[in-house]
């Protein structure tokens, strides 16, 4: 399976990923609707704070969703927020991630699909903060709503 990995020691805080995110989504050029966000704690701050989904092989959110809009590919392993089933205001997947990973767009959440495998923001970021790696999902990994499909 693929995630999203973030040297965030090499990121230099141009943006560029996010340029690159809301183009490649068909989002015009209006930042708030990237679903990578690029932050500074304080101006005189040494790093910046990258906040995307890392497709976490145990990801808190999809245990805490109660509508099952958030589910995670079986054959890819990458997370899918569908807007359609998430209720408004409902947020509880955006509070169980510890890595700000969801985004409000303004007509809702917004969680990284990594672009179907050639995530934009990857191939924007010219000192290759981003990069995609491998990693193993284990059953626990796709969540309760998985395991309770498997026993019936």
């Amino acid at each position: 399976m693929l995630r999203l990995t973030v040297n965030r020691s090499r990121c230099t805080g141009c943006r560029f990923c996010e340029s690159a995110c809301v183009v490649s989504h068909g989002g015009g050029f209006a930042l708030a609707s990237a679903r990578i966000r690029i932050g500074q704690e304080a101006i005189d701050a040494l790093g910046f704070d990258v906040d995307v989904c890392r497709q976490c092989a145990v990801c808190p959110p999809l245990d805490v969703c109660p509508t099952g809009a958030l589910q995670r590919d079986r054959a890819t392993g990458v997370l899918h927020l569908d807007p359609a089933q998430c209720p408004a205001g409902c947020r509880l997947c955006a509070e169980a991630c510890n890595l700000d990973a969801f985004h409000d767009g303004g007509d809702g959440l917004l969680l990284c699909d990594l672009c179907d495998g050639e995530p934009a923001c990857v191939r924007a970021c010219y000192t290759e903060a981003l990069f995609l790696s491998e990693y193993r999902l284990g059953e626990r990994g796709m969540g309760k709503g998985f395991a309770a499909t498997r026993s019936r």
